[in-house]
């Protein structure tokens, strides 16, 4: 029997999301939140403000600093740095303005979702892309500071067994959701399987040589400067995991959800036991009379 995809539930098998412990934790510590600050489809001041600052702080100011210090530890004399850095630096101005274009862009883009019901994951998308911003120039550093001491080919087998990683993590939680959605068992492929254990065993032998090339090579160096760079490259890689882990347990069944109630926004609404202003907004349904004409049927 062909796979059924995630994206085509009808409305009361999309209500079976509700049984996802993850969706039901971000719905209780996020959303709920959010949709306090959205009266009958308008941001309230407070949420307004909020986000200015979180803005100002965040993608300009945090993802700024990420810049600077990468042309710092490039405009400096290589004898002064503890650990030795690539010649070449990835995180330069270019790249960073090319992100912050692309994150407006995207919050333009944004603006043209306006139903009532969407605006919390609206805004909550914009923090997604931050954290997605803030992963990239922070792998951009990493390899500035681990390429000297594990080579082109030590941080492409690095990036490809996270990637392998988040193929299995991806598949593993799509799998899930289709059981949820459709009450069926799907069991993994042979693919996914080998995956899984090349991704597992892979991570752990490339994890072993690291600590042993930094082993090796702190009797070249001082030692204390050795296990500083292994500290560094274990939080590297621990934090690349948990961006992956949150976007496909946490984030991943949230915009299912919000795709569901775009695809049957009047079933959600009766379920939810909303009327139309506090479901679309007003704003919206001055722009869609039909909706109260529909609503009045």
């Amino acid at each position: 029997m062909k796979r059924k995809s995630i994206f085509k539930a009808s409305f009361e098998e999309s209500l079976n999301l509700e049984d996802d412990g993850f969706l039901q934790f971000q719905k209780r510590d996020v959303f709920s939140k959010l949709e306090k600050y959205y009266k009958a489809g308008r941001p309230t001041i407070r949420i307004r403000i909020q986000n200015i600052i979180s803005t100002l702080v965040g993608p300009i100011f945090i993802n700024f600093m990420f810049l600077v210090f990468s042309l710092s530890l490039h405009e400096s004399n290589p004898k002064d740095l503890t650990i030795p850095i690539s010649r070449f630096a990835l995180l330069t101005t270019e790249v960073y303005l090319i992100c912050f274009l692309l994150w407006i862009f995207l919050i333009i883009l944004g603006k043209t979702f306006r139903k009532g019901y969407i605006l919390p994951y609206r805004n909550h998308f914009h923090a997604i892309t931050f954290i997605i911003w803030f992963s990239l120039e922070l792998n951009l550093l990493a390899i500035d500071v681990s390429l000297p001491a594990l080579s082109l080919w030590g941080i492409l087998a690095i990036f490809g067994l996270m990637l392998l990683l988040a193929y299995v993590m991806f598949t593993g939680r799509v799998r899930r959701l289709k059981t949820l959605l459709y009450g069926t068992d799907v069991s993994p492929s042979l693919s996914d399987k080998i995956a899984s254990k090349l991704a597992v065993y892979g991570m752990g032998i490339l994890g072993f040589g690291v600590i042993i090339n930094f082993i090796l090579k702190s009797f070249s160096i001082k030692f204390s400067t050795s296990m500083e760079g292994l500290g560094l490259f274990l939080t590297w890689i621990v934090l690349n995991v948990a961006i992956i882990a949150m976007l496909v347990f946490l984030e991943l069944p949230c915009y299912l959800q919000a795709y569901y109630k775009w695809k049957y926004p009047e079933e959600y609404r009766e379920w939810e036991g909303k009327s139309l202003e506090e479901w679309y907004g007003k704003k919206y349904l001055k722009k869609h009379p039909e909706l109260l004409k529909k609503g009045l049927q």
